[in-house]
């Protein structure tokens, strides 16, 4: 008695399912992408003739102080005793926080200067200012 069998086809896996998928997940991410990006409050930097951009830019928190002496973190505008409150609850959150200050060129050293304060008493010494490009050293 003869058996009857699948006529010598060969099994297959249809991949197209799972191309989909991928092609789903690579446009999530590209969209996702795209609105994790820092909101930044507009200064006016200043100019540097050694500015360079750092090697490593994750994981920084972002500190901005606009040219009236408003002091942001991130896109929210706070007093330097609520900053004080926000960088020691980032540093309790992650040992090793570093801060990018982004100051107003036309702001006074004593202002950044309590900023920075802030940032030592939190225990945060990795620090980085923001500072355009010049065109000549001179």
């Amino acid at each position: 008695m003869k058996i009857a069998g699948l006529g010598g086809e060969d099994a297959r896996f249809d991949m197209t399912p799972m191309m989909d998928i991928v092609f789903q997940l690579i446009a999530f991410f590209m969209i996702v992408a795209t609105f994790v990006t820092r909101e930044k409050i507009e200064v006016d930097l200043p100019l540097a003739v050694n500015a360079a951009i750092a090697e490593n830019q994750q994981g920084r928190m972002l500190i901005s102080v606009s040219a009236d002496g408003q002091v942001w973190a991130g896109a929210q505008p706070v007093t330097l005793d609520e900053l004080a409150r926000q960088v020691r609850a980032w540093h309790d959150e992650e040992a090793a926080t570093r801060i990018v200050i982004r100051s107003d060129h036309a702001n006074t050293y004593g202002l950044i200067k309590q900023v920075m304060k802030v940032c030592r008493d939190a225990g945060i010494a990795d620090i980085i200012f923001s500072s355009l490009q010049s065109e000549g050293g001179g």
